[in-house]
């Protein structure tokens, strides 16, 4: 070999080497940037659950105090009133003012009493499907110039605190918290303007759009919802040096074994990850909530729901892992957990003659699936509870593939449980075959609930539910229930009525339910 071959080799062998390495860089800048863009969404999705449990305080209070005010029974803008305003300004969090609107002016206001002159204010920018008018106003009563959040029920109207969203972890985090309205139009009222429309906010699902990483998150059978973002320019200034690094790094091979390494240790420290073991671990707890007769109180069931602490000590919504876990398979593991729990906790109760029954969730995966159904068969005979004593509740999104439902239910009754549409009223996939579902009871969805007891329950969808029922023969269970004024209306309905709600008891651990069953049996 002459020198000049040895030198082509050499060259050949160190471009070889030059293109491997920087195959490797390119793979590893690839990677790395992917591993912040997972960190990211979980800093993201762990914002947004932040801004939405902020946001669900703020409709709570909201609405209690719209509803409160509503239901007063004396005249308005008197000196009485305007103590009671007052005093619910200053016990609230989130309300600044309360007044008071007849034909569309503004009459008097906590803060500002009796207007001498009325003074028109604007149509709400949105209204929600429940009747709420939510707007943006400028405060030029008050002070000019600014503005600040508005809620609308009936006569009464509360003002906002501007400042109630300051929760920014990070300076680099934004966020946008607002309302969906009856035409699916989404009107931000803290934070940034966005484009998003109700569905992907509804969907949940983590977006990346014109530079900016999005997690929306909306709050279950409520038109609140919230979005947090992340600049991707930002995030790449913050991390730059990870990327280098990892870049150098990535030239070699022991590069890609440290990348690889970082990703299972993020899989593992992920949300599926946590979860899987908390499953393996026999880690999720079950609560029980209540459910009542009507006619006279008795407490005759009860839904098992489940619940998950993570290692933190912080409890996972429900929202963010059932998903999850209906995506990886991992649910029908998850109904099994809750049986033995009941079984557990309620085994002797469930096994001795009785009418008290309770109900468990499966999902649409389980519904005709027969290994789920021996499995649930045996852990029942195990036991020694008879299937009637266990409840099944279906939610109407599971319905949606016909064929299955109907098997699905069918096969269900059969074996001898009875079965439950759960939120029934949200979808309509169900509705022009529900006679053909071998089902017992329809569970009236908690965001119908709010007009029972006020005059908008007349042209809401609960009454013609219950008549549906009637026709059909079906049990109704009304679900949200939590003033007295919905009890005397329930109670007042030509129908023999079941309910569950906070009035009757929050979902609670099983030593209560069954304090609360020695209590009704003594």
């Amino acid at each position: 070999m002459d020198d000049a071959q040895a030198k082509g080799q050499r060259i050949l062998r160190k471009a070889t080497i030059a293109g491997f390495a920087l195959a490797g860089a390119l793979l590893a800048a690839f990677v790395s940037w992917q591993v912040v863009i997972h960190i990211a969404g979980q800093r993201l999705g762990g914002y947004a659950t932040m801004l939405l449990e902020r946001a669900q305080e703020l409709d709570d209070e909201s609405r209690q105090t719209l509803d409160t005010f509503n239901r007063q029974p004396q005249a308005r803008c008197t000196d009485r009133e305007f103590e009671q305003m007052r005093e619910a300004v200053y016990r609230t969090y989130f309300v600044k003012d309360i007044g008071r609107v007849e034909n569309g002016q503004l009459r008097c206001t906590a803060s500002l009493f009796r207007l001498p002159v009325p003074v028109a204010i604007e149509p709400p920018q949105l209204v929600t499907r429940d009747g709420l008018q939510v707007a943006t106003m400028e405060l030029q009563l008050l002070a000019s110039g600014s503005r600040a959040p508005a809620l609308a029920l009936g006569d009464t109207r509360v003002i906002l605190d501007p400042f109630a969203f300051r929760l920014r972890p990070a300076p680099d985090l934004g966020f946008t918290m607002g309302y969906i309205g009856g035409d699916d139009r989404f009107l931000p009222l803290y934070g940034a303007a966005t484009q998003l429309d109700a569905a992907t906010l509804r969907a949940g699902q983590s977006l990346d759009r014109d530079g900016v990483l999005i997690y929306p998150m909306c709050a279950p059978e409520r038109a609140v919802c919230v979005a947090s973002t992340l600049s991707k320019a930002a995030l790449a200034d913050s991390q730059w040096l990870l990327l280098l690094v990892c870049t150098v790094l990535g030239a070699g091979a022991g590069a890609a074994v440290g990348l690889a390494l970082l990703l299972v240790h993020l899989r593992r420290h992920s949300v599926e990850g946590r979860l899987l073991r908390a499953i393996d671990q026999d880690a999720l707890d079950v609560e029980y909530q209540p459910v009542v007769r009507i006619s006279d109180g008795a407490l005759v069931g009860a839904e098992a729901l489940v619940r998950w602490r993570d290692r933190d000590g912080r409890m996972v919504s429900p929202v963010r892992f059932i998903p999850i876990a209906e995506e990886n398979g991992s649910i029908g593991r998850i109904t099994q957990l809750v049986l033995r729990r009941v079984a557990a906790d309620f085994g002797d109760v469930l096994a001795a003659p009785g009418e008290f029954r309770i109900n468990v969730n499966i999902s649409a995966a389980d519904l005709d699936n027969s290994r789920f159904h021996a499995s649930m068969a045996q852990t029942l005979d195990a036991a020694g509870i008879a299937r009637e004593r266990i409840g099944i509740e279906l939610t109407e999104h599971s319905t949606t593939a016909r064929d299955i439902a109907v098997s699905g239910t069918r096969r269900l009754r059969e074996l001898g449980h009875h079965v439950y549409i759960d939120d029934f009223g949200t979808g309509y996939s169900s509705l022009a075959y529900l006679a053909e579902l071998d089902v017992h009871a329809l569970k009236i969805d908690r965001s119908f609930t709010r007009t029972i007891g006020t005059d908008a329950v007349k042209t809401s969808l609960v009454p013609q539910i219950i008549d549906l029922a009637r026709t059909l023969g079906l049990q109704v269970v009304i679900e949200g229930v939590e003033t007295q004024a919905q009890r005397d209306w329930l109670r007042a309905v030509d129908y023999p009525l079941y309910a569950q709600g906070w009035l009757f008891g929050r979902p609670m651990p099983a030593a209560e339910l069954r304090a609360l069953l020695d209590a009704q049996t003594r």
